[in-house]
C-alpha cells in the first residue's frame, strides 16, 4: 500500500499520545486492512497528541515511515477527541475509519466496509467487534438477522457507541458530528450520536474481518474510575450540540436507557465496592439519575422493576449493603424483577428490559457463529 495524501479514498486515522501504545502493532494491521484496493486509495494516518511528529516517526519501523502519513494536533485535552477532530477537518478523503493505538484491524476490514458503503451508499457502516479476552461484545442489539439499513431506534443502535467503522465524512460535516472535547471519558458519544440522528443510511458489517479490542492497553481512559457526573457528562452534554433538537424523542429515549443500564448503574456499584458511598455521593446519584430521566419522556417506564429499586435507594439512608444487593437483583436477568417493567403496558415495550434480553441473547449466538466461522476460514 503506497501513501497517497492528496486524494485517498479511506483515510484510517490512529490517534497516539503516549510512546507506551503499540503503534506499530496497530498500523500494521492498518496497512493490512485493505487488501485489494487501488493504489492511493487507502491512506494510514498517525496523529500525534502530546507528541512531536518526530518522536512518532520513531516509534515506526523503517517501512512503516515510508508509507505512513504523521500529522500533529494541539496538545491541549486528555483524550482521544481533539486528535480525532484534527483528523477530520484535515482529511480530504471520502470515508474515515478510526482506530485506537492499543487495537487491530482485521485483515481485509476495510476493503470488506468500503465495499458495503460503495455499494450502498452508507454514510456510516458499523463493524463487527470482538475481543482479544473472552469477552462477548453483543452490540449494536439489531432486529433479528438485520444488517442493512438500519434503523437507529428498532436496532438499538445506542448500545454501539464507539466510533469504530467506516463513516463517510462528507455526512459527518454535514450533520456536524464532532468528537466532545469537554469530557474525561465518552468523547465518541456525540460524534457517533450525531451520525445517527443525520445519517441518511447505516449497515452493519457482521462476523469478521471486523475490529479487534486487545486486553493489554495501560491505562484506557474508559475503563478508569470516575466521579459520577464525569461518567455520565457526554450523555448529558448532548443537547449543547447543535444537531439535537432534531433528535427525535424516541431515539433520545433510547440512547439515555443505555447510559442508565451501561454506564450509571455499573458506576454506581464501583463506587460502593470502593467505599466512596456516602451521603454526598447518595444526594449527587440521585441528582444525575433524575437528569438522566429527564432527557426523554417516559424513560422510567423502561426501566425494569429492579432498576427502579435501585433508583429508589439513591438517598443518604441507604446502607452499603442494601444498596449492593439491590444492585445485584438488577443483573439476574431471568427473573421477573429484571426482566419487567411496573407497568404491564411497557413491559414489550421495544427499549424494555424483555426485549432487550431478548436481542441480546440473540447477538450472543450470532457473535460465536461469526467467530467459529471466521476461525474455519
Amino acid at each position: 500500500m503506497v501513501e497517497h495524501p492528496q486524494q485517498p479514498l479511506v483515510d484510517i486515522v490512529i490517534p497516539v499520545h503516549s510512546t507506551s501504545r503499540p503503534l506499530q502493532r496497530a498500523v500494521s494491521s492498518a496497512l493490512r486492512a485493505a487488501p485489494g484496493a487501488a493504489p492511493g486509495q487507502c491512506r494510514v494516518t498517525v496523529v500525534a497528541h502530546h507528541l512531536t511528529s518526530e518522536r512518532v516517526r520513531s516509534m515506526l519501523s523503517a517501512e512503516q515511515r515510508a508509507v505512513v502519513h504523521v500529522v500533529e494536533s494541539e496538545d491541549r485535552g486528555s483524550t482521544a477527541a481533539v486528535p480525532r477532530n484534527e483528523a477530520l477537518r484535515r482529511t480530504t478523503a471520502r470515508y474515515i475509519s478510526f482506530l485506537d493505538s492499543d487495537d487491530t484491524l482485521d485483515p481485509g476490514a476495510v476493503t470488506r466496509w468500503l465495499g458495503i458503503a460503495e455499494r450502498h451508499g452508507s454514510d456510516l457502516v458499523v463493524p463487527f467487534q470482538h475481543h482479544e479476552n473472552p469477552r462477548v461484545d453483543v452490540t449494536p442489539v439489531t432486529r433479528p438477522f438485520r444488517r442493512s439499513d438500519l434503523d437507529p431506534v428498532k436496532d438499538r443502535l445506542g448500545y454501539r457507541s464507539s466510533a469504530f467503522g467506516l463513516v463517510r465524512v462528507h455526512a459527518a460535516r454535514r450533520v456536524g458530528a464532532r468528537f466532545d472535547e469537554t469530557v474525561r471519558t465518552g468523547e465518541d458519544q456525540s460524534f457517533v450520536m450525531g451520525l445517527y440522528a443525520g445519517s441518511r443510511r447505516i449497515d452493519y458489517a457482521p462476523g469478521t474481518p471486523g475490529y479487534l479490542v486487545h486486553a493489554d492497553a495501560d491505562a484506557r481512559v474508559s475503563q478508569q474510575s470516575l466521579p459520577m457526573r464525569d461518567e455520565v457528562a457526554a450523555a448529558l452534554d448532548l443537547t449543547r450540540e447543535p444537531w439535537f433538537a432534531g433528535v427525535p424523542d424516541e431515539l433520545r429515549q433510547s440512547y439515555v436507557l443505555k447510559y442508565i443500564r451501561v454506564n450509571f448503574f455499573p458506576c454506581l456499584e464501583n463506587a460502593v465496592r470502593s467505599g466512596a458511598w456516602n451521603a454526598d455521593y447518595a444526594r449527587s446519584a440521585g441528582a444525575v439519575f433524575g437528569e438522566l430521566t429527564q432527557y426523554a419522556p417516559h424513560v422510567t417506564d423502561q426501566l425494569s422493576r429492579a432498576d427502579l429499586r435501585v433508583a429508589r435507594l439513591l438517598s443518604p439512608g441507604t446502607g452499603e449493603g442494601e444498596l449492593l444487593a439491590a444492585l445485584a437483583e438488577r443483573r439476574r436477568f431471568a427473573t421477573p424483577g429484571a426482566l419487567l417493567t411496573e407497568r404491564w403496558t411497557r413491559v414489550l415495550g421495544r427499549q424494555a428490559p424483555l426485549r432487550v434480553v431478548a436481542a441480546s441473547a440473540v447477538q450472543i449466538l450470532r457473535y460465536r457463529w461469526a467467530l467459529a466461522a471466521g476461525s474455519r476460514n
